[in-house]
């Protein structure tokens, strides 16, 4: 049976430049790059959406939450906030670029001090956000329990990605970062609906 025409064809020029994009960045399979894109991608810029924020005594005052800023003029909730805006955002960036594979692959050494830079800010960011959970969107019980236990599922993954790693079970040690990222990355839609009601 003869081929068809179809099938021989040369793929075309969107085809062509989105497989040369994806194997630069080290991706093997086409839809592994589209979810990376997604994921990564939507905590990438959802960081770089909230880097304003940082000015925490002009743009996060006028952005907060009705209530919010009373209490987060206090010194205890203001350290939490900016300590938690600090290294929130950075965190996020820094994630995106961590699951990168020409990083895992070709710079193992910048994937690895990243990773522990990560490890560190995530840390301090569930610190922070258990400093000011008790008034964030109107402290109920709800948010403050949301909190808690993003805090705990998250430094649970961050240590068993980390003793996974120490034992070189890599393919244990990405599922549990995928697990923390994922459970830090369910905050960016809660975040956009809590804004969205006030």
């Amino acid at each position: 049976m003869p081929p068809n025409s179809d099938e021989t064809k040369a793929p075309n020029a969107v085809v062509r430049g989105f497989r040369r994009t994806y194997t630069t960045l080290g991706f093997s399979k086409g839809y592994n790059a589209l979810l990376w894109f997604h994921l990564a991608g939507a905590m990438f810029g959802f960081c770089l959406a909230r880097t304003p924020y940082l000015d925490v005594d002009t743009y996060f005052r006028k952005n907060a939450a009705p209530g919010e800023w009373f209490y987060f003029r206090q010194p205890f909730y203001r350290a939490g906030i900016i300590l938690h805006l600090a290294v929130v955002i950075p965190a996020g960036i820094l994630a995106a670029v961590q699951f990168t594979p020409v990083l895992r692959h070709k710079a193992i050494i910048l994937h690895r001090i990243n990773g522990y830079v990560i490890i560190l800010l995530v840390t301090l960011a569930n610190i922070s956000g258990l400093m000011i959970a008790r008034r964030s969107f109107g402290g109920t019980v709800e948010t403050q329990m949301f909190v808690g236990l993003l805090a705990l599922a998250t430094t649970v993954s961050m240590v068993m990605a980390w003793m996974n790693i120490k034992r070189l079970q890599i393919a244990q040690h990405r599922i549990w970062m995928l697990r923390c990222v994922s459970l830090l990355q369910e905050h960016i839609p809660n975040v956009c609906q809590l804004m969205l009601h006030f």
